[in-house]
């Protein structure tokens, strides 16, 4: 038997997404469908969603197996679950909006957000639970919930999913929650950080998009990626999560040559076109937390405003700073066959990656 966690109402999922134990399904599941016939609280959280005009919609739900491990009811697990999908999502999004005329999946973790109200664990009410609220109704037959108005509907965005990236990432979301490996720094950098790129990655709208709104997830996105880098002995730092990013190897030349320049610790260092980029995030980050005058045009790469935006470039930069992280999960004692398929998949996947970045070349 399955049980519904949360609804996540501004997405739509076309097949289940996880494990034996946890998964992102659509309305139509059919473990979805057996939960609805035995419980009129799961029915209405199912079939009573609307937008903000009454058009009918069908979230999609996180849902877990009976057998589900206690430690994986843990709001960590489930949030570390949710993020790993969220992000896999958002960084292809973002690759295809930079290397196309139109926007074709989210691009916000605003579409990944649990909805506040779920069926209590007995299935006898709803429970509303946030830092604002907590409150208990057991009225099905009144539920109406309703989609985000600021996000773009399920029918102008699909989910298309970085399947490589969001491989290697549950790969590791099992170690440290299903193996248990809670204490191990590595993959508490990599969740820790991963939460922090999830709110980098929300709208800049709470000050209804000031350059302020932008310049603020500029910041979380520094905050992502120092987490990420963290030597755990010691500081992180400009220099560490250089280091990070200019440990990827890259098949593309361009990407490949050292031929910006960046100063810190007093010196100049020839740098590539991703390290470039992350210290013009840095720098932006450093003008606006620390209250420097700034423009407009800080918030594009070498300022010029006839590039996209520098926070359209932060998850492409995330995603190398992810798989040059997650290489040190990698087993030693690899055949030659297992090596020639990464190989493969790398120089595969790699290819939308290239072209986004390489939208930020002057």
């Amino acid at each position: 038997m399955w049980s519904i966690f949360f609804a996540l109402p501004n997405i739509s999922v076309k097949y289940q997404i996880g494990n034996d134990w946890l998964a992102i399904v659509p309305h139509d599941d059919d473990r979805i469908t057996q939960a609805m016939s035995k419980d009129p609280y799961t029915k209405a959280l199912v079939n009573k969603f609307t937008d903000q005009f009454g058009r009918k919609v069908y979230p999609s739900f996180l849902i877990f197996s009976d057998n589900i491990p206690d430690r994986l009811r843990d709001i960590e697990a489930l949030i570390g679950f949710r993020n790993t999908f969220a992000l896999s999502v958002i960084i292809k999004g973002h690759e295809h909006s930079l290397t196309s005329t139109f926007v074709a999946y989210p691009l916000y973790s605003d579409y990944f957000d649990f909805y506040p109200i779920a069926v209590t664990k007995d299935n006898d009410g709803f429970l509303t639970q946030s830092p604002s609220v907590l409150g208990y109704d057991d009225e099905y037959n009144k539920f109406a919930g309703q989609t985000s108005p600021s996000l773009a509907g399920m029918r102008s965005v699909s989910v298309g999913l970085d399947d490589q990236l969001f491989k290697l990432l549950i790969r590791i979301w099992e170690r440290r929650f299903l193996k248990g490996r809670i204490n191990e720094w590595s993959t508490r950098s990599l969740f820790r950080s991963l939460e922090m790129a999830y709110h980098a990655s929300t709208m800049p709208y709470k000050n209804h998009s000031t350059i302020y709104d932008y310049g603020s997830s500029v910041s979380l996105w520094v905050s992502a990626f120092e987490i990420l880098s963290h030597p755990r002995r010691g500081n992180a730092s400009l220099s560490s999560v250089l280091n990070l990013l200019g440990s990827y190897d890259w098949n593309n030349n361009v990407l490949k040559r050292k031929v910006y320049t960046v100063r810190y610790h007093g010196k100049n260092h020839k740098v590539t076109l991703t390290e470039k980029l992350y210290k013009e995030l840095y720098d932006t980050r450093n003008d606006f937390l620390h209250g420097n005058p700034v423009k407009a045009n800080r918030l594009f790469p070498f300022k010029n405003k006839n590039l996209p935006a520098l926070i359209k470039f932060a998850p492409l930069l995330y995603k190398v700073a992810l798989l040059c992280f997650l290489d040190k999960f990698k087993s030693k004692h690899r055949s030659k066959k297992a090596n020639l398929k990464e190989l493969t998949s790398k120089i595969f996947g790699e290819r939308g990656l290239s072209d986004a970045l390489l939208k930020a070349k002057q």
